[in-house]
C-alpha cells in the first residue's frame, strides 16, 4: 500500500484542545450542528470555527479520545462513532439530536484516502473507501433527516474532494467514492429541499494527515507550483467555506460544489 491519508478525523495528531475562536461575528448563533470527523484536520477546524461563530455542537469521530479532546476544548459533546456502522450512526445522531434539542446543520467531514494504483488495489480497500467516504455520509444524512426538516434554515455540508472532479493516478477508488458523494449532494439538494445540501471540494490541504509527504520540501514545492496561487491550502480555508454554507447567508445556495484548491484545477 502506498500513502494513506485520512481527512477530517479517523486519526488524531496529539489531541490538542482547540482554542475558542476570537473576533468572529456570530454567523451561526442559534445553529445546532453535528460534525463528523472532528478529532483532527479539516473536521476539527470546522468544529472550531462553528463554535467561534456561535453554533452549539456535537462532534463524532472513530477516534474517541481525539474527539473528546476537541469537544472539551470547545465546551461541546464528543462521541465515538464509526461511520461504517449503521447502528452506531443511528445511536450517535439520535444522541446528538437529544443533546442539542434538535438539529439545523450536518457536516460530513470524516473520510479516508488510500493512494494505490488500480492494478494492485484489492476489494477490501475499495470497500473501505466507499463505506467511509460515501455510505457513511449517506447514513448520517438519513439518520438526521427528520430532525433537519424541523430545523431552522437547515443545511448539509459534505466534504468531497478535488478528486471528485479531477482524477489523478493512484486515486481511482477514492475519486470514485468522492465523486459519488458529490452526486449524492446534488441529488439530495433536489430531493429533500428546502434542506440545503452543498459540497466543498478541497485540493491538497496541509493537515496532520498530509505531513508525511508535505514535510518533504521538494514535494511541497511541487504541490504549491501546481496551483495558480502557489500556496498550500489550510484547514481554515475549508472551514471558512463550511461556515458560509451553514449560515443563512447561503440561503439561496444548494446543490453546489465549492472548489477550494488554489486554482490547481485549471493551473
Amino acid at each position: 500500500m502506498n500513502d494513506i491519508l485520512i481527512h477530517g478525523g479517523d486519526m488524531i495528531d496529539g489531541a490538542r484542545p482547540c482554542p475558542v475562536v476570537r473576533g468572529m461575528s456570530g454567523r451561526l448563533v442559534g445553529k445546532r450542528a453535528l460534525v463528523t470527523g472532528a478529532a483532527s484536520g479539516i473536521g476539527r477546524e470546522i468544529a472550531r470555527q462553528f463554535h467561534g461563530e456561535g453554533a452549539t455542537l456535537v462532534l463524532l469521530d472513530i477516534d474517541g479520545d481525539g474527539v473528546a479532546a476537541t469537544a472539551a476544548g470547545l465546551g461541546a459533546e464528543g462521541l465515538r462513532c464509526d461511520v461504517r456502522d449503521p447502528a452506531a450512526i443511528e445511536a450517535s445522531v439520535s444522541s446528538a439530536i437529544a443533546t442539542l434539542g434538535g438539529l439545523d446543520t450536518v457536516v460530513n467531514a470524516a473520510g479516508i484516502l488510500f493512494r494505490q494504483p488500480f492494478e494492485s488495489l484489492d476489494i477490501d480497500q475499495w470497500q473501505l473507501l466507499f463505506e467511509i467516504n460515501l455510505r457513511g455520509p449517506a447514513l448520517v444524512c438519513k439518520a438526521a433527516l427528520a430532525a433537519l426538516r424541523r430545523g431552522a434554515g437547515p443545511s448539509i455540508v459534505n466534504i468531497a474532494s478535488l478528486s471528485a472532479i479531477r482524477p489523478s493516478p493512484g486515486t481511482s477508488a477514492y475519486a470514485a467514492s468522492k465523486g459519488g458523494l458529490l452526486m449524492l449532494t446534488k441529488c439530495l439538494a433536489e430531493e429533500i429541499a428546502p434542506i440545503r445540501v452543498n459540497a466543498i471540494c478541497p485540493g491538497i490541504i496541509d493537515t496532520p494527515m498530509t505531513e508525511g509527504f508535505m514535510a518533504d520540501r521538494e514535494t511541497r514545492e511541487r504541490i504549491e507550483q501546481a496551483n495558480a496561487l502557489h500556496l498550500t491550502g489550510r484547514p481554515s480555508d475549508i472551514a471558512a467555506a463550511a461556515v458560509y454554507l451553514a449560515s443563512d447567508e447561503a440561503r439561496f445556495m444548494t446543490g453546489a460544489q465549492m472548489v477550494i484548491d488554489g486554482g490547481s484545477s485549471y493551473a
